[in-house]
């Protein structure tokens, strides 16, 4: 039987930064979310006055509609809540995959790099997709400098 030297693959790579991206873009989501229901729910509420100036009976059809009506909407925003919610982490997680990765790669590269010979150090390439490829860039032209000294 063969073994597979394939590296283990973690969902996060830098969980303190990933899930602090994530949060930031919750808390800016929620706080919109909030403030879409909130304008609902002041509508409603002035549909509902606008019967009471009326002098409408309180087991009129026009304030069963509303309720009937700001339900609706509430169950439409608490859907739209869930879906943002989902889209958010994994899109959260996906972006900062492309961020984290090419960081973490460059810091075990470094790592790796302390107290070897100059002419050991090796090119290094991100991913198709993550984000800083200039950083890979001049990494790989700083390996080259020091493997050739006198080609600067």
């Amino acid at each position: 039987m063969k073994s597979k030297s394939r590296k283990k693959s973690s969902l996060l790579i830098n969980p303190r930064f990933q899930w602090t991206l994530i949060s930031y873009a919750a808390a800016v989501a929620t706080f919109l979310l909030c403030t879409i229901y909130g304008f609902i729910t002041y509508g409603f509420r002035q549909f509902t006055e606008i019967g009471v100036q009326i002098d409408l009976p309180k087991n009129h059809p026009y304030f069963r509609f509303i309720e009937m009506q700001q339900g609706t909407f509430n169950e439409v925003v608490l859907a739209i809540a869930i879906v943002v919610g989902l889209v958010l982490i994994v899109g959260g997680i996906v972006v900062s995959h492309k961020i984290a990765g090419p960081v973490y790669r460059m810091q075990k590269e470094l790592n790796q790099m302390s107290g070897m010979n100059p002419v050991e150090l090796k090119e290094i390439h991100f991913r198709k997709g993550d984000f800083f490829p200039e950083l890979a860039e001049s990494f790989n032209r700083l390996v080259k400098s020091l493997k050739n000294p006198g080609s600067r």
